[in-house]
């Protein structure tokens, strides 16, 4: 198989377009290369799907860390505390197990069934950890911005 072919066979097979199995015999570089790149497609979609949710939550946890109340930024400051301070490996591990401990028939919920099958998938579990990963981060940097502004500033306006 030329590299061409194995670029046509292989580019799109993360989203589901392609060949369905891999490669039987010895892998080439380029068999590599081109597996290797199609499922950076799926760490980008996962990236700006986690960013662009994120954002909104981190908004309300950066705003929770500014706010006087104890009720407000206590658990702001946990949450930020848990999601930066453990290796992201680690958070993917523990929700992957967490989600698999759900009942895949569902779980009922004021009378109507909310549907769980879909969490035991691996692909959930990352884009669940993405998600509170990225409000973290994001959350520490919009306090960070918050609190760099002056106090005369904040009067005036």
């Amino acid at each position: 198989m030329t590299c061409w072919e194995t670029v046509q066979a292989y580019g799109l097979r993360s989203i589901g377009l392609g060949e369905n199995l891999l490669p039987r015999s010895d892998f080439t570089l380029c068999q590599q290369v081109t597996l290797i790149g199609s499922g950076l497609i799926w760490n980008v979609y996962f990236g700006a799907v986690a960013l662009a949710f994120g954002f909104f939550v981190a908004v309300a946890v950066a705003l929770g860390k500014a706010s006087p109340r104890a009720g407000l930024r206590v658990p702001a400051d946990w949450f930020v505390f848990i999601f930066r301070g453990s290796p992201l490996f680690i958070q993917f591990f523990l929700a992957y197990e967490a989600l698999q401990l759900l009942p895949k028939s569902g779980i009922p919920l004021f009378g109507l069934t909310v549907e769980t099958a879909w969490t035991t998938r691996a692909w959930a579990g990352a884009l669940f950890v993405l998600f509170l990963n990225t409000t973290a981060y994001a959350a520490e940097i919009f306090h960070g911005a918050l609190k760099a502004i002056p106090r005369g500033d904040l009067e005036a306006a």
